[in-house]
């Protein structure tokens, strides 16, 4: 929905402080309170803002250890059926299915080396995967959602 300039720096703004007060977001764009809330709540109403969240520091919560963990799964299974029983586990931050040999993605974060193979260990016993193969991050550059 974000069929104009106005609409594109409110949500660079929200990405930024989402408990930005409508005072300080009108002043940025020259716009009323008021009309800064309707124009959130437009944005709200057709989807475009889908929540508001926290960013969590993953080393203060001691999940330092950052991996992508590629499963390939049996033909008897689905994706999507996998990718249900990966909700369980609370180190699995993201989720995707993807194209090619193996057929999700998951982004996961442990507190060390040794609680990543025990995650491992559990997904490899899921009904379906056939097996899994992981990529450990030594360093992330940046992370940042999607830019209006």
């Amino acid at each position: 929905m974000p069929s104009d300039d106005l609409n594109r720096k409110l949500l660079t703004l929200l990405r930024v402080d989402a408990r930005a007060k409508y005072t300080e977001l009108g002043r940025s764009v020259h716009l009323s309170p008021p009309a800064v809330f309707e124009r959130v709540k437009k944005l709200e109403k057709s989807g475009t803002i889908l929540r508001y969240t926290v960013d969590l520091d993953p080393r203060l919560l001691e999940l330092s250890l950052c991996a992508f963990v590629q499963i390939r799964i049996l033909d008897d299974v689905t994706s999507e059926e996998v990718a249900e029983r990966l909700t369980a586990y609370r180190e699995v931050e993201e989720c995707h299915s993807i194209a090619g040999e193996d057929c999700i993605l998951a982004k996961v974060r442990t507190t060390d080396a040794a609680a990543l193979n025990r995650l491992l260990l559990e997904m490899k016993k899921l009904p379906g995967v056939q097996r899994t193969l992981t990529t450990i991050v030594l360093s992330t550059h940046f992370e940042r959602g999607i830019q209006p």
